[in-house]
């Protein structure tokens, strides 16, 4: 049962208020996630869709005290979501496909051809890594070059830690796509 006003509510994020976001996030993060996962039949991927998702609310949040209907338009807004999802994971696998025909890996391998291609894949991960938003290149590199935990990276940034999470979980799975 809902124990708040949403237009009080949304206009308080539209203000900034963590406290505000805080209380919105663990009220419907719950029902989007698990609306998600009916259609998709993975944790993982709903998991990952709501957090996108609660994210881009938090980042768009000036706009928020402008929803008349909260409920409908976060479903729908998930909807949206998991329609590109699957759009993207269809035409991704299907890049995948084609890419693997057309390259047979040789039956050996030696020394030389093993240091190519760990070349080749740092310079994708410095590629993915370039692609994205500068909070998230930061967050990435902090994590993966300097070495820092969540708590030193969120106290450095002064962020939310869950956001961080958020940022952190993120940058790994767009590196890990590539």
């Amino acid at each position: 049962m809902e124990t708040f006003d949403e237009k009080q509510l949304l206009k308080a994020i539209s203000e900034g208020d963590e406290k505000a976001f805080k209380t919105f996030f663990l009220y419907y993060y719950p029902r989007i996630k698990g609306f998600i996962n009916g259609l998709l039949q993975s944790q993982e991927e709903a998991e990952d869709l709501s957090q996108d998702i609660f994210l881009t609310l938090w980042n768009n949040r000036s706009s928020l005290h402008t929803i008349n209907n909260l409920k409908p338009y976060l479903f729908r807004i998930s909807k949206n979501a998991v329609y590109r999802h699957i759009e993207r994971t269809l035409l991704f696998r299907n890049y995948q496909q084609k890419e693997t025909e057309k390259y047979i890996p040789p039956l050996e391998s030696n020394e030389t051809d093993d240091n190519i291609h760990l070349k080749e894949l740092e310079l994708l991960v410095t590629m993915v890594v370039e692609k994205m938003p500068p909070q998230r290149q930061k967050i990435y590199k902090m994590s993966r070059e300097s070495g820092m935990n969540n708590e030193e990276i969120a106290r450095e940034l002064s962020i939310i830690h869950n956001l961080y999470s958020i940022f952190l979980k993120k940058s790994r799975i767009e590196a890990v796509r590539y």
